[in-house]
Order: C-alpha cells, then structure tokens, then sequence
C-alpha cells in the first residue's frame, strides 16, 4: 500500500489530467475562472466568444423539446428525458428528491443553519420557479446554455454539480440555483469527440461525455452507482447554498467553502466515503504549506474536510454555524482567526486543539488499530491514507527516499523542526532541537501493535522520552503552532544540569545539558572521583559519540560538571 501510494503521489499530485482533473465541485472551479478573468479581462472575453461561436451549431433550446418537473416540499426539480445531451431517467428524479430533502433537513434544522434562498428564472431550461422552492436542475454541466454565468468557463472536466449565486445584474448573493450533472459523465480535457441529434432538419452537435466519474474509496463507477453520487451531491452544493445565505463566497472565498460542505457530505451520507479521494492531497499540501494555503496543491481544501470531522466529533457538532455567523458578521475575516473566535468561546485552546488534531492523524491508515479507537480523528480513520511524513536526517529534501507513509525507524540525528504559524510537521526518528523552538510538541511510541502518545511539556519529557526511544520500535515526532505568534506557548527549559539518556544502553549519543556559557568544558570522573576525560563544548548542549563514550566509559556509575569546580551529577552508563 504504501509503495502504491508512493507513486501515486509523484503521478497524479502534480499532473492534473484525465481522471485526476476531474471529481471536483463547480464551486471552487468557478471561482478559480472568476479570479482568472479578473485578472486577464481581455483574454477571458476572448475566449468567450471563441467558445460560444464553436458551440452555436444549434440554440440551446434545441437538445431537448420537453422540461419536466418534480416538486417535494423544498424543491422544484427540473429535467428532460428527450435524447441528447441533457436526458436523464425518471429514476434519476426520484433519488435525487428523496436526497435533496434529507440534505435540507440535516443542514436547515439537525444543525440549525440558514434556510437556501433560490433564483426566480432558472440558468439553464430558462423556466420560472414556484415560489417558495429553490431550484435544481438536472443536465450536462460541459454543455450549458450560459456556462460562463455558472461556471466562469466552457467546460468543468469533470464536476458533480455546480451551486451559483444569482447571475442577474442586480443578483443577491442569498439567491442561488444549483445544477446536478445528469448522468456523472463528462467531457474530458483535450477531447473532440462530439454527439448529435437531428432538430428540425437540422444536424446538432454537442460535446461527448465520454468519460466517467468514479468512486476511489470503493471502485465503483458512478454512471452505474449514480444513487450514490446523487446522495454526496445533493448534500454538498446544498451546503454552498447554505454558505450564500451568510456571505458571498466568491467576493470572500475561503478554503473552508470546501472544507466543510465536503465533510458535510460524508456526515450526511456516510457509507459512499467520496473524500477518502482528496485526504493524500490534504496531507500533502500540509507538508509543504500553512493551512490558509492548504488550497495551493488542487484538492487540497476537500480533504482538509477532515479537519471539520475532528472539530465536529471531538469538539462541537455545532460549531460550524458559528464560524459561517462570523463570517456573515465579518466577511473579510480568515477562516483560522474565525476559529480560534468559535474554540476561545468555548474556553479552548486553538493551538491546543490544532495539535491535538494534527497528532490524531499520524493515526492513520494502519497505525489506526494500535490505540483506542476514542483517538481517532473520524471511524474511517484506518481505512485512510498514512501521512506524508518527513524522516528527520532529510534535510528538507524533496526525494521521495526521504518520506515515510507509517512507522519508520530513523538513526539518532539532530534536526531543527521546521513549522510556520498554522502548520504542523511530522518527522520520524531523530531527537529535536528544541532550543528556539517555539509551538506544540509530542511524539509517538510505536512498540509492536501498540502506539503511545506523550504530550511534550518540558525539558523533562524530552529526556524522559530519550530513554524510552531505546526500548520503542520507532518514533514519530508532531509539531504544531496556530495561535499568534507572541502567545505561542515555549517549551519549557529545565536550568538542571543533567545527562540524558540515562542510562546510556551503549548505543547513540550521549548528551549533557544546559551548559553555562561560562564554562568551556565538561568533567567527567568516575564513581571514585577519577578523571575521564574532559570534553570542551561550545553550545548549551554538548553530545558525545558512541565511539568515544566506549572508548573511554565502561559500565557503571559517573559523575559530571561543567567546569572543573562545583557539583557533580551523577549518570550511569550500561551496555
């Protein structure tokens, strides 16, 4: 699994095509095309009429000659069965019903969030809505009438569904509509295979969608399992819908947007697991970036959905509607001073919980099952990928040798964790240097089919971790940091003098610390007061070899100081 996984990473993380270009949501996509025409207007109108000029081969009216519709108590469902592009079976309908009411009545009344406002006119059949119903169509997202509207481009390349805020003129970002892909097909990039229909006499083309959606938890393609992809559908672009009714998400875009309606879709409809996709992505992204630029690697914001999970199982399954009040209150606000807003409120700590989140998802993939399931991030946790994590001699490389995807154990080496604010590291094997560090720390202890989690607090913990390394089967350090800067909390020093690993069991480095700067050298004498040796030293922290401490130490019992008066402590050496 984990040379697989290897590969996928260098394949598919970095060349978004085919397959890995699609699976997305319409709501991110137009967002990034707004931004784009935004800042290339000329291009973009460009390509505008370029695109709709290759398209008109027919009026959009023409791909289909009857718009059905199915209204329940929230909905109005709008739809063809005509052949073409469009066409979909009235089982379609049903399942989609039956999904967008129990999409609004976890997210309007379980959780208690604003009521979806829908447009008047829809985008794409041109029909009115009954009042009092929000709209949803069902059609060929690569193949609408005014993609640009929606989508901010021609072709999606693979969207479920698209939720979109008003498009008139005067649009009231409250309003929206929302456009379910008919059969989970698409149009893949690059591609110039086209259908056609005959209308009136008239030869039609339109883009073939030749290419299928797939569930990558399960391996089932959704063409096929369409109920499945209706259910995680409905319950995401529902929550875009919800989103709106607080702020106008592409004026106040956030990589929450998709954070959270995707981990909504997983709550909602929990046996599909559409997320397990986007995970790797999220780990990867992490390990390069803080968190508000967790969107910088694509998909990257969809997988941090597993953030909302731990939030929502561990702290409040509540507390997202506070974060979209606070961004109805404060649109300009960043998603992590919203959160640290909602977590003070309920007198906790933000760093304290970004760590403890950061440290639960070591957990997962196969290092799920080596501690109570109470301290997993979700109960997918094992089926998950394993992080990406750092071995602590890579110095920062970005060779593939350098990246563990579980337990690894790694020679004992010096290494200076590297976190920015809103980051978390991982690194395997290795002792820290904790000198100017400044955020959250623990480690983990893996020993056989069991894994111990201890909380870094002081100086003390670090040297009584350094023994326990040497009966563990391999360790895992986390570091974190997430709330400002001036009160991140340091790690605290112990002004003891004191050997470490005590006892010394013949194998590493054996360290003294902290050394006054006073002082030149350390003194090491017998039990009897027989000098050693004496090891100059020029940081707080002096380390000598293995080769040297057998040259010079037998077992038993020593003594030691800085300097050549004052008290010595004692340390024992055994091997």
């Amino acid at each position: 699994m984990r040379t697989k996984f290897i590969v996928f990473l260098l394949s598919t993380l970095f060349v978004l095509s085919g397959t890995a270009a699609a699976h997305k949501c319409g709501m991110a996509f137009a967002y990034q095309n707004r931004k784009n025409a935004a800042a290339n207007p000329k291009g973009f109108a460009a390509k505008r009429i370029t695109i709709a000029r290759a398209q008109q081969s027919c009026d959009a009216d023409a791909y289909y000659d009857t718009v059905l519709t199915r209204e329940t108590e929230h909905f109005q469902i709008f739809y063809t069965l005509d052949e073409g592009p469009h066409a979909t079976i009235p089982e379609f309908i049903d399942s989609l019903a039956v999904a967008l009411e129990d999409a609004f009545h976890f997210h309007t009344v379980t959780m208690g969030m604003r009521i979806p406002m829908g447009i008047d006119t829809t985008s794409h059949y041109q029909k009115p809505v009954k009042k009092g119903l929000y709209p949803i169509e069902v059609a060929d997202i690569d193949f609408l009438r005014d993609p640009y509207n929606t989508l901010g481009s021609d072709y999606c390349h693979g969207c479920y569904g698209i939720t979109f805020p008003d498009p008139s003129a005067n649009g009231d970002h409250n309003k929206s509509g929302i456009i379910i892909d008919n059969d989970f097909h698409y149009v893949p990039k690059y591609s110039s295979r086209e259908g056609s229909l005959v209308k009136d006499g008239k030869v039609c083309n339109y883009p073939l969608a030749s290419e299928v959606q797939y569930n990558r938890a399960h391996g089932y393609s959704y063409a096929d399992n369409w109920d499945k992809a209706i259910r995680v559908t409905a319950f995401h672009e529902l929550y875009h819908a919800v989103q709106l009714r607080y702020t106008h998400l592409f004026e106040h875009w956030s990589h929450w947007i998709e954070a959270s309606a995707t981990a909504n879709e997983e709550i909602g409809v929990p046996d599909v697991n559409d997320y397990f996709f986007y995970i790797p992505y999220f780990f990867n992204s992490m390990n390069e970036f803080p968190l508000y630029l967790v969107d910088t690697i694509a998909y990257g914001d969809y997988g941090e959905s597993i953030l909302y999970l731990y939030l929502y199982k561990h702290v409040d399954k509540h507390f997202d509607k506070e974060i979209w009040e606070n961004f109805a209150k404060t649109p300009n606000i960043s998603f992590e001073e919203n959160l640290e807003k909602v977590l003070n409120k309920r007198n906790l700590s933000a760093d304290s919980v970004f760590h403890d989140f950061a440290t639960r998802l070591t957990l997962s993939g196969e290092n799920a099952n080596t501690v109570d399931k109470k301290l997993w991030v979700w109960d997918d946790q094992p089926n998950w990928e394993s992080p990406r994590i750092r071995s602590a001699n890579s110095n920062y490389s970005d060779s593939k040798e350098d990246y563990y995807y579980g337990k690894e154990t790694s020679a004992s080496n010096k290494f200076v964790p590297d976190t920015s604010l809103y980051s978390f590291r991982y690194y395997a094997g290795g002792e820290p240097d904790l000198e100017n560090y400044r955020g959250r720390a623990s480690v983990l202890l893996f020993n056989g089919n069991k894994t111990e989690i201890r909380r870094i607090a002081n100086t003390g913990t670090i040297d009584s971790i350094n023994r326990e390394t040497f009966l563990a089967d391999s360790i895992l350090w986390v570091f974190s940091r997430f709330a400002n800067p001036k009160s991140i909390p340091e790690v605290i020093k112990d002004s003891t003098l004191r050997a470490f690993p005590v006892p010394w069991r013949g194998s590493g480095m054996l360290c003294f610390t902290p050394l006054p700067d006073t002082k030149k050298f350390i003194e090491i004498r017998t039990g009897r007061g027989e000098l050693v040796l004496r090891e100059p030293y020029t940081k707080t922290t002096h380390c000598i070899s293995e080769e040297r401490i057998k040259e010079k130490m037998k077992p038993g019992v020593y003594r030691f100081r800085a300097g050549a008066s004052g008290k010595l402590e004692k340390f024992l050496v055994v091997y």
